[in-house]
């Protein structure tokens, strides 16, 4: 007698089944909808990042030929795509649909950014500058173009600052075109208010990658691909943005936390 196995496909399928019924018991109409299309969007975004990895990086000229990954990868990538829908449908508890909806887009374009920055020590421009346009128009669609536009301002310049004195102070390549942009796309959507705190997390966050390079001796620096003659070794920024990016979302509408604390957040 054969064991059942448990594979991509059916974690895939179980866990949008479970998201659906999730969603089918919420309070309003428009969240019940709202839960739907983040459930229906968890296999579509599967999909969609795994061609963005095999292709993007071919049409770019860093790779000549497609590979296929390995299944620890396609693991990882299952996981980050569930992750960012679990965290979607937590917001949706305490924060209003068309805001969830919103977040969703720029956790699932983070993700996206991780899982390349894992892979190739690359962060395309593909996917950097969609998520800021996104940033500006979601915050022109919600009501706070000001502050979206002093965010992407406030990262541009204060992360490029940032990333510039670690590079010299710790001798390493913490700073790229695309870090900085990475960073100025994270300050639009958390806006300007926010944007101090997720400054501060994501200093965190990298300041830990890099402690936890030391302390292990894990190969967490990233060579750039496109490197002629000797690689370009970097710290990735792509993970610690992330996380920065989603403590602000989980935080600054929780109704548990205080208003001062929320008011710090941006909310």
């Amino acid at each position: 007698m054969r064991t059942p196995r448990m594979t991509d496909a059916t974690i895939q399928a179980g866990a949008t089944l479970a998201m659906l019924a999730w969603s089918l018991l919420a309070r309003t109409a428009p969240a019940a909808l709202a839960g739907m299309c983040i459930a229906l969007l968890f296999p579509l975004s599967v999909r969609v990042c795994a061609l963005a990895l095999r292709w993007l990086p071919v049409a770019a000229g860093v790779r000549p030929h497609v590979e296929a990954p390995p299944p620890q990868q396609q693991h990882e990538l299952v996981a980050g795509c569930l992750l960012v829908a679990a965290c979607s449908l937590t917001l949706l508890i305490y924060t209003p649909p068309s805001v969830t909806l919103a977040y969703a887009v720029a956790l699932h374009l983070a993700n996206l950014l991780v899982q390349f920055d894992r892979r190739e020590g690359w962060l395309p421009n593909a996917i950097l500058m969609p998520m800021l346009l996104c940033g500006l128009l979601a915050g022109a669609a919600l009501g706070y173009a000001g502050s979206a536009i002093g965010g992407a301002c406030a990262g541009w310049v204060l992360g490029g600052a940032g990333l510039f004195g670690l590079s010299i102070t710790r001798r390493g390549n913490f700073m790229s075109a695309a870090d900085v942009l990475l960073f100025g796309a994270c300050g639009a959507w958390v806006g300007l208010g926010g944007f101090w705190a997720f400054l501060l997390l994501a200093g965190a966050g990298l300041w830990a990658v890099r402690g936890v390079r030391r302390s292990t001796r894990a190969p967490m620096v990233q060579a750039a691909v496109c490197s002629a003659a000797r690689p370009v070794w970097r710290y990735p920024t792509a993970l610690p943005c992330a996380v920065g990016l989603l403590m602000v979302f989980l935080l600054r509408n929780s109704p548990a936390l205080p208003h001062w604390v929320q008011f710090l957040l941006g909310g």
